[in-house]
């Protein structure tokens, strides 16, 4: 049986704890990853004197990224972005548009948004309107309008077999 050790982060780890916490974890984990890693160190009081310095530097920097997220979100408001895909005849794309596709996009335009801060409503595996999901934090999102239209080639063979729809539902005419 192995117990458990107090250490102190030097780093956030997700699930764990933040930059300063003094936190327990089990002796493996402690030695095979947090010490050898150096995102943690011994509890001692001058090991804490020294993190929390480091915490309030991380503190600052999360208060002055927050603000930006902030000041994004408000610019992000009725932005739209259209994405030319290559389609069949019936619009499905020959791949579906990604959160990837839409941060690159959002980049051309001057948002640093990057594609895990973007959620999809589903596969966008079609030529038609979406709202996709950006969000920094739970009280910071923004919704975006993504079009996917076909390309030109492909929207000349949507055309042509809408027309062969059309014409094969039209009655003969009798002679």
């Amino acid at each position: 049986m192995s117990k458990n050790v107090k250490l102190l982060l030097k780093k956030s780890i997700k699930s764990v704890g933040k930059v300063g916490d003094v936190v327990e974890v089990s002796a493996g984990y402690a030695r095979n990853y947090l010490l050898p890693q150096d995102l943690a160190v011994l509890p001692t009081a001058g090991n804490i004197r020294k993190v929390e310095a480091i915490r309030q530097d991380i503190e600052r920097q999360e208060r002055e990224r927050r603000e930006q997220q902030a000041a994004l979100i408000k610019q992000l408001e009725g932005v739209e972005v259209t994405l030319e895909r290559r389609t069949n005849e019936q619009g499905h794309l020959y791949g579906a548009v990604s959160a990837t596709d839409i941060s690159k996009a959002l980049q051309s335009q001057g948002f640093n948004i990057q594609a895990e801060d973007i959620s999809l409503p589903g596969r966008l595996d079609h030529v038609d309107t979406y709202i996709a999901k950006v969000r920094f934090a739970d009280d910071l999102t923004a919704d975006i309008k993504v079009w996917v239209a076909p390309d030109a080639e492909s929207k000349a063979t949507m055309e042509a077999a809408k027309k062969a729809a059309t014409a094969a539902a039209e009655p003969a005419p009798q002679t």
